[in-house]
């Protein structure tokens, strides 16, 4: 420029008050590198290619890489520039007092909302872009749009004057622009060579270039010493940017190779990958290359799923047809599980450069194994102090928005719904996983608006050619036409009558095919158990609920106690206190030696402690002998390797019930590593007693659930509750009753459609009568209502890139549909929880929260608790004890024997 200021793109401030600058030109430059080479990695090149529709040629991609270069062209306005001074008094005469931003100021110059644009764009060679066809302005429209959602315009005109000093222009946007112009042109002459193409123009393609501007913008504005520091002086920008950002992609593990290099680092041998003698034929068949991009696994739970999606990663990674894996649970804790699993798998099957595993949970952070403190600024301390290249490996786990960057991450669902769903970075998330095979683990534990959120996601996953996986030990007729629907061909299969979908094989591999969903029968599990169940309508007593499970303990029995709801589980594990008590057992669930019982209402730094516990009292490799009782909540019903002798259960869908059954007799005994070990007497077969309303009757449930059975009715608030369909109840009660015993697996097919089919539905609520009846239409509405909502919350990314703003309050957007819960943080020194941790931070259930709280209310009057290991606190008029039972919200008045906490 002639000026003599300098346009700046990223600024950094001593203590000293001392200013360094990264010029602007030279920070855009850095971001189309990144954005350059982004599209010459395969996967994304595939991305790319697929919703484009076509080939994409270097002429392509260098236009592309242009749109990317002007992405912050509104920080050259005069406004944004004059932040460079940190107070108004600092800054000199002339330039403007309030500072602004660059988003919408810079969409502003081409949406035609500037009278000044035609000054500013005469820099540009706009004539020659205009060539380039109409998706130009989409596409420049998403670029600018880089930090998370579409932008409007802002059509503030004095910005973007000249800046007059005392003896003339002292800052001119529109000469900024021009040098933007020449530098572009010089970049990448190839551009804007006239050959008469034109860019995509399909909505999809829009969508996932402005996620790969986001991800450009992100590692471009990394400012660590090996990715992209501010310019030493003489030092030439456009050559050492596309070094820079091909060096920044392979550390943080985007690019991974081809190929060839793959199969070179990587085996192939399914025994040395997981220990075991062989695969078993239903994780042989995941390496087949004969099904669709989305693909069904069902079979039941212990038959080795986890290691057959792993198995399938390794497959199309070797292949070349995924770059990563997100491996997506239904909750936290079956995350944290998975984990050192994921961990182990890569330690035995990569010879050379293991790539980085990272646990995407959001407080709970970790890269292969190693976590940190967040820092201001976007920065972080891993507690290990890891050297530069292993901390620019971990890039990805540094952010919850860049979760989806690493080559294989595990975590929550909700972190791939994100990319769904119109709140910030949505875009972002989504052109990440489009590189990756999404594995989705107990998929039938979505309720119906995750179920059409992820529908919406796994229809834009496909589109850009990603890969998925969804897994399930009971998935009905209904869920898996719709799901592998989206990935066949022609679109809108119908769903199976009753009487075909219970033949259908199980275990099975389901995928898309030319006339629709396709099922072929696998080998699972070759073990196979027969269930006794019976039904007890006592439900509302928890003392004799706890007397079977203290009888059966007495006799050696591990027994597992699963109740629907938070209270009643505490009401049975009190009643079982008081039986181990009065007969002088040493029954009961302890964690350093102190009674619990195992559901959501603990801190993160308890439920890992609560989690290794109940493996090492019920799990496959016992460490404490004799009986034992665990009472908990569904908590218990995925992930954890629970190995019981007898099953308690609340009455719970058939889909949810067979989950619970697979904690039952879930492995033999006496195993290898435990000979002596064996199932006590009385208790060589697996049985199991469901807990089900005095009378056996839920029409009481129609006007009021209890125990988690029924509809909640809310004014003015959609049905909701724990497991609301009665029909689907009653169905499971009357399959109990039905048959003294069930083959499990080979009866899962049949009991699972027998329950959740339509048909069988409509046909108990005619039997029932017209309030069943009647019950039956309300929820279908209330159903359909709830799939309108995540309609409404997904981005369509079949319309526009700029046809749909976001929300400007995303409060109401989420993953789950509902209050959000709250998260607590304590201030130092933070209080010790009942198992002796420090505990940082404690969720509450969003119907625990006072209505109205403000949502920056914090923890107050924290008071230990004086007869046992806890506190009490605080949360504005609202008091909660966390406590062995953990957290609570009292009752008004409630007296307690505390002490202050010091």
């Amino acid at each position: 420029m002639h000026s003599m200021f300098t346009p700046w793109g990223k600024l950094s401030r001593a203590s000293d008050g001392t200013v360094t600058a990264h010029s602007l030109l030279d920070h855009m430059t850095d971001v189309a590198a990144v954005l350059e080479q982004l599209m010459l990695l395969p996967a994304i090149s595939r991305a790319l290619e697929r919703t484009a529709g076509r080939a994409l040629s270097p002429v392509d991609r260098a236009r592309l890489a242009v749109l990317g270069f002007l992405h912050d062209i509104g920080k050259a306005n005069a406004g944004f520039q004059g932040r460079y001074w940190s107070s108004t008094a600092e800054r000199p005469s002339g330039w403007h007092a309030a500072a602004c931003g660059h988003g919408g100021q810079g969409w502003a110059i081409f949406s035609g909302a500037l009278h000044e644009a035609p000054r500013l764009l005469a820099g540009l060679p706009i004539s020659r872009m205009e060539m380039w066809g109409s998706a130009v302005l989409p596409l420049l429209h998403a670029s600018i749009s880089h930090h998370g959602r579409p932008v409007a315009p802002d059509s503030a005109e004095a910005i973007w004057r000249p800046v007059q000093g005392q003896d003339g222009p002292v800052y001119d946007p529109a000469e900024a622009i021009s040098e933007m112009g020449r530098a572009m042109q010089a970049l990448y002459p190839e551009a804007f060579a006239p050959d008469g193409s034109s860019l995509p123009d399909a909505a999809a393609f829009g969508h996932l270039f402005a996620g790969l501007v986001q991800l450009s913008d992100w590692l471009g504005s990394d400012t660590r010493e090996g990715f992209f520091p501010y310019s030493r002086p003489g030092e030439q920008r456009g050559e050492t940017a596309r070094h820079r950002a091909r060096h920044a992609l392979r550390a943080i593990g985007l690019d991974v190779g081809d190929a060839a290099m793959r199969r070179r680092v990587v085996h192939a041998d399914f025994t040395r990958a997981f220990g075991v003698p062989e695969a078993r034929p239903m994780q042989a068949a995941m390496a087949l290359d004969d099904v669709g991009p989305v693909v069904v696994l069902e079979a039941e739970t212990g038959s080795g799923k986890t290691e057959a999606a792993l198995w399938r990663f390794l497959h199309l990674w070797r292949a070349g047809v995924v770059d990563g894996l997100y491996f997506a649970l239904p909750t936290r804790v079956a995350a944290t599980q998975l984990y050192e699993r994921v961990q182990a798998f890569v330690q035995r099957v990569w010879a050379e450069a293991a790539p980085v595993v990272v646990r995407a949970l959001a407080g709970y952070t970790a890269a292969d194994g190693h976590t940190y403190e967040p820092l201001p600024g976007f920065r972080v301390l891993w507690h290990d102090e890891p050297g530069d290249a292993d901390a620019e490996r971990r890039w990805a786990a540094e952010s919850p928005k860049r979760y989806l960057a690493a080559t294989i991450a595990v975590g929550t669902v909700d972190q791939a719904l994100l990319g769904a769903l119109q709140i910030k970075h949505a875009h972002l998330r989504q052109a990440l996983l489009a590189r990756s095979l999404l594995v989705i683990d107990e998929v039938h534990a979505s309720d119906a608006y995750m179920t059409r959120m992820s529908e919406h996601l796994l229809r834009a996953h496909v589109a850009c050619g990603g890969q998925a996986l969804l897994l399930s030990a009971t998935l009905g007729a209904v869920a898996r036409t719709r799901y592998l629907d989206i990935g066949g061909r022609p679109r809108g299969s119908s769903v199976p009558p009753l009487a075909q979908a219970v033949a259908l094989p199980y275990p099975a591999i389901g995928s898309g095919g030319a006339s629709g969903p396709e099922l072929r029968a696998v080998t699972g599990n070759p073990r196979h158990k027969t269930v006794h169940w019976e039904a007890l309508d006592i439900i509302d007593e928890p003392d004799r609920v706890a007397a079977i499970a203290v009888r059966a303990a007495a006799q050696g029995a591990r027994v597992l106690v699963v109740r629907n709801t938070v209270p009643a589980a505490v009401a049975t594990l009190r009643a079982v206190e008081g039986l181990n008590a009065a007969e002088g057992l040493d029954c009961l669930f302890r964690v350093g030696g102190v009674s619990t019982l195992h559901h959501s209402r603990f801190s993160r730094q308890d439920r890992p402690l609560l989690d290794g516990e109940v493996q090492a009292q019920i799990g496959k490799r016992r460490t404490i002998a004799g009986g034992r009782i665990v009472v908990g909540t569904q908590t218990l019903e995925q992930s954890l390797d629970i190995d019981v002798d007898l099953l308690i259960t609340d009455l719970c869908p058939m889909d949810v019930l067979l989950q619970r059954l697979g904690r039952l007799h879930r492995h033999a005994r006496p195993s290898q590593d435990t000979p002596d070990d064996r199932r006590p007497s009385g208790f060589e077969q697996p049985r199991a007693w469901i807990l089900v309303p005095a009378g056996h009757d839920l029409s009481p449930m129609l006007r009021r659930q209890r125990h988690g059975i029924g509809p909640i009715r809310a004014r003015g608030q959609a049905m909701g509750g724990v497991y609301v369909d009665l029909r689907v109840l009653e169905a499971t009660r009357r399959l109990i009753a039905a048959a003294p015993t069930r083959d499990i697996p080979a009866d899962n097919r049949q009991l699972v459609e027998l329950a959740t089919h339509p048909e069988a539905l409509d046909a108990i609520a005619l039997e029932l009568g017209p309030e069943w009846v009647a019950f039956g239409q309300e929820y279908e509405g209330a159903l359909a209502a709830t799939k309108t909502v995540a309609n409404l919350h997904a981005v369509p990314f079949d319309k526009p890139f700029g046809d749909v703003p976001f929300p400007e309050n995303e409060l109401g957007i989420g993953s789950r549909l509902g209050a959000a819960d709250r998260l607590v943080t304590f201030a130092e020194p933070v209080p010790i929880g009942p198992f002796g941790q420090p505990v940082d931070q404690l969720a509450l259930r969003h119907h625990q929260v006072p209505p109205g709280l403000a949502p920056d209310t914090a923890a107050e009057g924290v008071q230990h608790l004086q007869d046992e290991p806890g506190f009490t606190f605080r949360l504005g008029e609202a008091r909660y004890r966390y406590s062995r039972l953990g957290v609570e919200r009292l009752k008004p008045n409630t007296e307690e024997n505390l002490h202050h906490a010091s």
